[in-house]
């Protein structure tokens, strides 16, 4: 298993910096980790961690396997005596509360009242010298996480005070050192505490954004992939600070509307933690299944007309269930021998509804999402569903057959109710602007 010990933060020359800062340096040993019986998963945890400014007379600890309880570490190799803080009370205090800032999104305590050896808590030391557990240079250090889903309990991390009194340069080491043996990664978003990139050296919080991991380059992060979010990833390992119920919705298609078959169905979760896969059913059985965001579906092509069930249930990584649901009607299918029932009209092998349905032929859009069809276009004055003629250049009853140029053509809403599509020559009518994907594609006249 692999050690990384991960110091803290910053690089040679960094601008605008103290010059007293340690410079960045970041080591990977490869070895066997020290790592007893009874690892825990990480929602078994504890979310407590102990600030330790070895006051008054320093701090000692033995090289061993990682526990807190015993003052045990897998850093060093031989006993270590680490020098306490000696920047007084008040900057202290700033330092504590800088940390639990950092930390009050999430469900993660801080204290720097020690909880004793009977009650389970990770440990940051902040005081003495990186040479003193063996990682000369360094900010700080902390061994790093195995990569299989779970996280040891009671792990101490250090920051090296002694090396400087920049509080701001501390309280981004402290973040750091102690969410590595949570999991966290570095990753190359100066804003972040996960970083080595600077300035500032004042950051403003994990960020809830996905940034390449790296010191000063991108690579694979330790544990693989290439990005992480470290807001998210800490939301879903130790927690919101308060969780709030989540809940989610199909926002496409309506509740109750027209679809033909193979529709597509988007769902949005409205969640603190991550949507970790969700599956889509109908009439109760499995149609689709996503793994991740966005929680887009489709619907099988061969899908009968008629009325149906549809069904999203998804999971975060709270293990918490998330359901919801819509009844669509899926248009039937129709050629010259299957009619459409009253009320509708066959068009490009559907039966449409017309225009007094949400979407239907000859009905109002504002874009091609508004219509059954997928098709919305305007004349410049109104905008109407439509979709493409038949072969031969036939519309069902009340629409006309326009020509859209490039050998296509679109039923539109006539004046005569006569459908079909007379010939002759363009007239100078009006012609429509097809709505497609954001840009303008083309106009089109009306035969005569």
């Amino acid at each position: 298993m692999r050690i990384a010990l991960l110091a803290a933060l910053l690089a040679p020359a960094i601008a605008s910096a103290d010059a007293s800062l340690p410079p960045l340096r970041d080591t990977v040993v490869h070895g066997a980790r020290h790592a007893p019986a009874g690892v825990k998963h990480f929602t078994q945890v504890s979310h407590l961690i102990y600030l330790n400014n070895c006051l008054p007379n320093g701090c000692d600890v033995s090289p061993g396997d990682d526990n807190s309880l015993t003052q045990h570490s897998s850093i060093p190799q031989s006993n270590a005596h680490l020098a306490a803080w000696g920047y007084g009370q008040t900057n202290w205090n700033a330092l504590v509360s800088c940390v639990k800032d950092m930390y009050a999104p999430f469900d993660v305590q801080i204290t720097d009242v020690d909880p004793g050896p009977s009650v389970p808590h990770f440990e940051l030391i902040v005081g003495g010298n990186s040479s003193d557990v063996g990682v000369p240079g360094a900010g700080g250090v902390a061994p790093f996480v195995p990569c299989d889903g779970q996280l040891q309990d009671n792990v101490i991390s250090f920051v090296f005070a002694s090396e400087t009194s920049n509080l701001d340069y501390l309280c981004w080491a402290s973040a750091q050192e102690t969410s590595h043996v949570f999991g966290l990664d570095h990753e190359l978003d100066a804003k972040d505490p996960m970083t080595y990139l600077s300035p500032p050296v004042k950051k403003p919080g994990f960020q809830n954004e996905d940034a390449n991991c790296g010191e000063d380059r991108p690579r694979t992060c330790y544990c693989g992939g290439t990005t992480q979010n470290s807001a998210q990833y800490l939301m879903d390992t130790m927690g919101p600070a308060h969780l709030d119920p989540a809940s989610l919705a199909i926002t496409s298609p309506a509740d109750g509307a027209w679809v033909k078959p193979g529709f597509s169905i988007k769902a949005t979760a409205t969640d603190q933690l991550s949507v970790k896969g969700a599956n889509l059913s109908i009439d109760g059985a499995n149609a689709d299944a996503v793994t991740k965001l966005p929680l887009v579906f489709h619907a099988p092509a061969t899908l009968a007309g008629g009325d149906h069930v549809v069904k999203v249930d998804a999971s975060d990584a709270g293990a918490r269930s998330l359901s919801a649901q819509v009844t669509v009607h899926v248009t039937p299918t129709c050629d010259a021998t299957t009619k459409c029932d009253k009320g509708l009209s066959c068009l490009g092998g559907y039966c449409l509804p017309g225009a007094t349905v949400a979407g239907g032929l000859g009905g109002t859009c504002m874009g091609n999402d508004d219509c059954i069809t997928g098709t919305c276009a305007t004349d410049g004055s109104s905008y109407s569903c439509t979709a493409a003629c038949d072969p031969g250049n036939k519309c069902p009853s009340g629409f006309s057959c326009i020509d859209a140029g490039g050998g296509s053509s679109l039923c539109w809403p006539s004046k005569d109710n006569g459908g079909g599509c007379s010939t002759g020559g363009s007239g100078g009518e009006p012609g429509l602007l097809l709505l497609g994907l954001g840009a303008l594609v083309t106009f089109v006249r009306r035969k005569r």
